[in-house]
């Protein structure tokens, strides 16, 4: 018998857009499905329309609770969670009919623990990683395609000592990471199999500039500390922090937050000069960059990202 593959759908005031995620979901290809519709306290008819959703298609179910945020519905629906398998996908964006299938394809065998596909027009390379190598490259590059949480399928037990940080948005950068250092293979399949939708209520939207790169920086920071036993992955997170501090300095720079955290993060650099510069995962790029800000009080960088910015 197919593996049973839990889909869980967090809703929250999308009363336009959940009932064409739902059907996108009920019309897979993979028939061993499960999809668990957990309503955050939706104030708008969301709530309504899953229940209505759920008296015709059987393998949906609804729980209705108090509101508590993305996070928190995410970790309510693992728990309510059957399968050996988890995907996690938002209420107001939809799916290829072959998301699952395709997904559990690259599921060859049990080493396989965390399967990523493309979203939207981004389209990885095909290719498998061991979790380590996965993680490595999230806090290396730190691309979105890793960092997300919604493009991907992940073997149930990845959860058992992982929740997503609740009360906080962009919890994916807080949690991605340790799923990934946790499984044994990690398989990219290059095809855009989930679409994801853009618009103005969602966080990503609403949020501040300086929130989220309050966040990337805490994942960074965490990620030092989560991997402190191992000396790899420490380094990684390293240069994940690196990047951070130059993404403070360059919004600072273009004037999208406070020019304060220019000098936080010359200084933070000019600290840590000596570590960075011996660590291996540092590019030509940002050794380049880290020339620039240490020497001359950083009036080269300003100067140099002021004519990026232009």
């Amino acid at each position: 018998m197919k593996p049973l593959v839990s889909v869980i759908v967090p809703v929250y005031n999308v009363k336009d857009y959940v009932l064409e995620c739902l059907q996108s979901l009920v019309c897979q290809s993979y028939d061993n499905l499960e999809i668990i519709v957990v309503d955050d306290g939706s104030t708008d008819e969301s709530g309504k329309i899953c229940d209505e959703f759920a008296g015709n298609n059987e393998q949906v179910k609804v729980f209705h609770k108090k509101n508590g945020g993305l996070s928190s519905a995410r970790n309510f629906g693992i728990k309510k969670a059957k399968g050996e398998y988890i995907c996690l996908v938002d209420s107001d964006d939809w799916v290829k009919k072959s998301f699952v299938e395709k997904m559990m394809k690259e599921i060859k065998n049990e080493n396989v623990d965390i399967v990523i596909c493309g979203y939207n027009n981004e389209v990885p390379r095909a290719d498998a990683l061991t979790g380590k190598e996965a993680t490595k490259k999230l806090l290396i590059s730190q691309e979105n395609m890793e960092i997300i949480a919604w493009n991907k399928m992940y073997r149930r037990t990845l959860f058992n000592d992982v929740l997503y940080p609740e009360g906080k948005n962009y919890e994916d950068s807080l949690t991605t990471y340790k799923l990934l250092s946790k499984a044994r293979q990690v398989v990219y399949v290059s095809e855009s199999l989930y679409f994801y939708r853009e618009r103005m209520g969602s966080i990503m939207k609403k949020g501040k500039r300086e929130e989220k790169l309050a966040m990337r920086e805490r994942a960074a920071r965490e990620a030092m500390v989560f991997f402190k036993e191992d000396a790899d992955l420490k380094e990684a997170a390293e240069i994940a922090m690196l990047t951070a501090k130059l993404a403070w300095m360059d919004f600072a720079i273009s004037g999208e937050v406070k020019k304060k955290y220019l000098n936080e993060g010359r200084e933070w650099i000019r600290q840590n000069k000596e570590r960075l510069t011996h660590n291996k995962y540092l590019s030509k790029k940002l050794r380049l960059y880290i020339i620039l800000v240490t020497n001359f009080g950083g009036k080269l960088y300003v100067g140099f990202r002021k004519l990026r910015h232009e």
